[in-house]
């Protein structure tokens, strides 16, 4: 992984098998046995930063808002070191969809948002069976390709790249209230 990793921040498009079979030291044969194709690859990676940005959140202890904020301060740390490999990781299926199927990489990113998404939806009244459209909703606003689109074209710091993101989900998902409120 950690080869795969240095290629696709270096140079995506030359991240191919033989090169990541060469940065690792295997040989391609082998390379090819623990992964198939150049995508089961790619998603193995995308799959990786997910567990490293869980890690990294995982033992936060603010709550609410904070606790959105300071994930979305985490991800955008992120984003800024791999976002260019992980916009190559697409799929055919939307986000619910692949939330529903238990997908390995919606359920993944379901456990890192999933908490500071719940606590926004108490704070918001909203109940938590709105959970999966909130989480849909993130992602669309939110995954790497739109953070590094922001950065570039926004220009701001990350502090304040991180308020504007919150203030603007924060906003999103008063949409989700029950139309009887």
């Amino acid at each position: 992984m950690v080869a795969v990793g240095e290629l696709l921040r270096e140079d995506p498009g030359s991240a191919t098998m033989p090169a990541v079979a060469e940065r690792a030291g295997l040989s391609l044969a082998t390379a090819y046995r623990y992964f198939p194709t150049l995508d089961e690859l790619h998603r193995k990676f995308m799959l990786s930063v997910i567990d490293e940005l869980y890690e990294s959140t995982k033992g936060l202890k603010s709550t609410g808002m904070d606790l959105f904020q300071d994930t979305m301060a985490q991800w955008l740390k992120v984003v800024a070191e791999y976002g260019p490999a992980m916009v190559l990781v697409r799929s055919r299926e939307g986000f619910l969809t692949r939330l529903k199927a238990g997908e390995p990489h919606a359920h993944a990113l379901e456990r890192v948002w999933g908490p500071p998404v719940r606590q926004l939806l108490e704070e918001a009244n909203i109940g938590w069976d709105q959970l999966p459209y909130a989480l849909s909703l993130f992602n669309a606003m939110f995954n790497s390709r739109e953070i590094m689109d922001f950065r570039a074209v926004a220009s701001m710091p990350d502090e304040q790249l991180v308020q504007r993101c919150s203030r603007l989900y924060w906003s999103a998902i008063q949409g989700l209230r029950s139309t009887e409120d």
